[in-house]
């Protein structure tokens, strides 16, 4: 049978002994190192706009604040108290249709640690007030949206309101750097929205904002999408006793507007063509016999003897009258 062997040491070893266990480890006021209590959750604070106009959006972030007095963008459960509005997961707000202002409560509740934080923010929504289009408004008049969208995107729709009610349109884009064009109809509901309808593409109603001498503000609803804001450019004129010169473009192209109605361009690699101003508009002729038609833009400018910038857009069509081509957002400057 094994035996047990104890050894009994006197009280003053034991003890020193003891005190060198603790020293090796750490014990007592040694090398070892003390970790530093995770921050705990103190507060939450929302920031963002203020008040969102009828089918806006507005942005919203949540700061949380620390118990080591720092401060970090967290990411946290949003909801409104309203269904006038809605909110992302990622913070976005979009406030819908409404009839009048009001005001929501934005809510962002965070939780780290098991403790929970609550933070909200007030949200003025505000109603668009519409203007009644009338004829005098919107017969025989032409348009131009221009878009620059981040990243290198770019719209640029022309549209006609002929005085027939017939509707045309035409728009470069880029992506896919390619024009195209639509047809339809327009008239003025009983409420004093603008309709349009597309041939093979359905209705889109437009609501105006504001009305000034160069531009509308109007908000469009194609039906199937949140409305959304535009600008629409007006056209002017022509004044063709202060046209004729040489102009350069913003991509360096020359256009020659001759007193007796030639003229020429090196773009497309160089064209002549005859010119005319008919109803405002700058007719060309090439002589492949396809027409162009100018639009002079309201933010055109010129003195009374020429013109120090001719802003337009360019549509072209085939010597059979069917869409040729379209180019958006053209600047002449004389040479």
């Amino acid at each position: 049978m094994r035996k047990f062997i104890v050894t009994f040491l006197p009280a003053s070893l034991l003890l020193a002994f003891l005190a060198m266990g603790l020293s090796t480890c750490g014990g007592g006021g040694g090398g070892g190192g003390s970790s530093t209590p995770a921050a705990t959750l103190t507060g939450l604070s929302v920031n963002g706009p203020s008040s969102v106009s009828e089918y806006g959006t507005g942005t919203y972030t949540a700061t949380a604040s620390w118990s080591d007095n720092s401060t970090t963008t967290v990411t946290p459960t949003w909801s409104v108290n309203s269904q006038a509005a809605s909110i992302s997961t990622s913070g976005v707000l979009s406030c819908l249709q409404i009839n009048n202002d009001q005001t929501v409560t934005v809510t962002a509740t965070f939780a780290s640690g098991g403790v929970t934080e609550t933070a909200t923010r007030n949200v003025a929504l505000s109603n668009i007030a519409t203007i009644p289009f009338t004829a005098q408004m919107l017969s025989g008049k032409v348009f131009f949206d221009e878009n620059i969208i981040p990243g290198g995107g770019y719209d640029s729709p022309l549209s006609i309101l002929n005085a027939n009610s017939s509707f045309e349109q035409y728009t470069y884009e880029i992506p896919p750097d390619a024009a195209d064009s639509v047809t339809g109809t327009w008239s003025i509901d009983a409420t004093g929205n603008l309709v349009v309808n597309i041939s093979g593409q359905g209705t889109v109603k437009v609501m105006l904002i504001s009305d000034s001498p160069t531009e509308m503000q109007v908000l469009i609803d194609d039906g199937t999408a949140t409305p959304s804001t535009a600008t629409l450019e007006k056209t002017v004129p022509v004044d063709n006793s202060i046209l004729p010169g040489t102009y350069v473009n913003q991509f360096g192209d020359t256009w020659i507007f001759n007193p007796n109605g030639t003229g020429s361009t090196t773009g497309d690699g160089g064209w002549t063509y005859t010119w005319s101003v008919d109803s405002g508009v700058i007719k060309v002729v090439f002589p492949n016999q396809y027409v162009g038609s100018m639009y002079a833009r309201a933010g055109s400018q010129g003195t009374a003897t020429s013109y120090t910038i001719l802003k337009w857009a360019f549509v072209i069509h085939t010597p059979t009258g069917g869409f040729g081509d379209y180019y958006g957002g053209m600047e002449l400057t004389p040479k």
